[in-house]
């Protein structure tokens, strides 16, 4: 029995060696064409991305090489105990590392292949060397930690996975939002066009969100049906990406072309002296003062509420329902929060930014990820405020109005986040309100639908 062990032991090690072989070939060959270069080799360059100073990208890959040679030889000699737990971790981090590397090829091979991060092929390549290393030592651990499952699944387990859910609760969103701005600020200085770049953080923050939906769910009755994410994919296509450009050309370019023919000449009206951040935190507060208010009238007059019930009518909420409006309504947010700003002239720079705030706080806002913002709570429009704005009971959803920011629900009085309960119920008084994309371009017209018993 201890043969047979021995021999699946040895299969891990020799995989595990020539990966790590592989790296090691990595780091000695920059260095050689670092100080002694070499015609058949590629030249030093390509060997790093230049991300961090060269000095401690080799002090990193020594520490690598060290932790890697240890994991080999613990394993070799059988003076290592498999453990589930490991093996979930190892192959999680694996896997993303993976993903991670590979949307970077993925990059690199198509719209910014002269980026220095993005471009680096080599350096991407010993990346995906490492992930398959981490990815072969969870397998190890979870293939022959199944002896000790049963242990594992008890009180150990339980702590296990309570701290990681408390781990991502707590960094998920700040982890997210930062990566896609700094993810932005980098793709801005290829020499793509930059509403292409702006997608690509949004994209990946929706792909991130939708995992961490499906392995930390708030709650897991609020798992969409397919028929649910068909027809609010067609609300975020048509209504968030359609729309808007349309619009656009429509109110933004017919009335700056009026404007300029007139003579008239908004763009002072602008801080464009200050620094982009510091305009996008400005387009923030205004926005949502503007927004807050519309938002506000939306729930409390009627004409406006018909249309804005759309939006209330999910009984779930997850990221994707985040674009469910109906196109009047999606209209009238255009006409608070982007043609103001357009007509003032903010640079596409700004805008762009705003933009990819905009697009990740929205889907975290509906998210359906166990998540805590503590202080975040009392700025950032957060999940955890937005439910109750969702809730069946009329006296919670008249709260918590704020589009990204929370600060003026808390200047106005309507913020709200009880302590001791959850939400429950979600959606409108009317249970049986169609929720089809077809039906609810429609209900808006039909007097008092939202208010009937169902």
């Amino acid at each position: 029995m201890e043969d047979k062990q021995s021999v699946k032991y040895l299969r891990y090690s020799v995989t595990l060696t020539a990966l790590l072989l592989l790296f090691c070939f990595r780091v000695f060959a920059q260095l050689l064409q670092k100080l002694y270069p070499v015609a058949f080799l590629p030249p030093f360059e390509d060997w790093q991305s230049g991300a961090v100073p060269y000095w401690l990208l080799v002090v990193a890959q020594f520490l690598i090489i060290l932790v890697c040679l240890v994991a080999v030889l613990k394993i070799s000699v059988g003076r290592v105990i498999p453990k589930d737990t490991t093996g979930k971790i190892c192959l999680s981090l694996g896997a993303i590392y993976l993903l991670v590397m590979l949307f970077r090829l993925a990059v690199g091979l198509t719209i910014a292949p002269e980026h220095s991060w993005f471009g680096a092929r080599i350096p991407t390549f010993f990346h995906t060397v490492l992930a398959a290393f981490l990815v072969t030592v969870g397998v190890f651990h979870y293939q022959h930690g199944k002896k000790n499952r049963k242990k594992l699944k008890g009180a150990i387990m339980k702590t296990f996975n309570t701290r990681i859910t408390t781990i991502v609760s707590w960094t998920a969103y700040p982890a997210v939002i930062t990566l896609g701005l700094v993810l932005h600020q980098l793709l801005l200085n290829t020499p793509y066009p930059s509403k292409i770049m702006t997608y690509v953080p949004v994209i990946l923050g929706a792909a991130i969100i939708t995992f961490l939906e499906s392995y930390f769910p708030y709650r897991k009755e609020w798992t969409p049906q397919i028929s649910d994410v068909g027809n609010d994919l067609t609300f975020m296509v048509f209504i968030q990406i359609v729309l808007p450009k349309l619009l656009s050309f429509l109110f933004a370019s017919t009335l700056l072309s009026y404007l300029k023919a007139k003579g008239i000449i908004l763009k002072g009206f602008w801080a464009h002296q200050f620094p982009a951040f510091v305009q996008v935190i400005i387009m923030l507060l205004l926005a949502d003062l503007l927004r807050y208010w519309l938002h506000r009238l939306s729930h409390e007059w009627g004409p406006l509420w018909s249309l804005h019930a759309v939006h209330h009518s999910p009984h779930k909420l997850y990221w994707v329902n985040v674009g469910r409006f109906h196109p009047l309504d999606k209209g009238l947010q255009f006409l608070f929060d982007a043609l103001p700003f357009i007509i003032v002239g903010v640079s596409e720079k700004v805008l762009s930014i705003y933009f990819v705030f905009y697009a990740l706080n929205g889907f975290f806002q509906h998210c359906n990820i166990n998540l805590k913002l503590g202080f975040l709570n009392y700025l950032i429009s957060s999940p955890e405020l937005h439910r109750w704005h969702h809730s069946i009971l009329i006296r919670e959803s008249n709260k918590n109005y704020g589009n990204n920011l929370i600060v003026w629900d808390l200047l106005f009085g309507t913020w709200l986040l009880p302590k001791e309960r959850a939400v429950d119920g979600l959606g409108l008084k009317n249970r049986k309100y169609p929720l089809d994309f077809a039906s609810q371009i429609r209900t808006p017209f039909i007097k008092g639908l939202d208010k009937l018993e169902g």
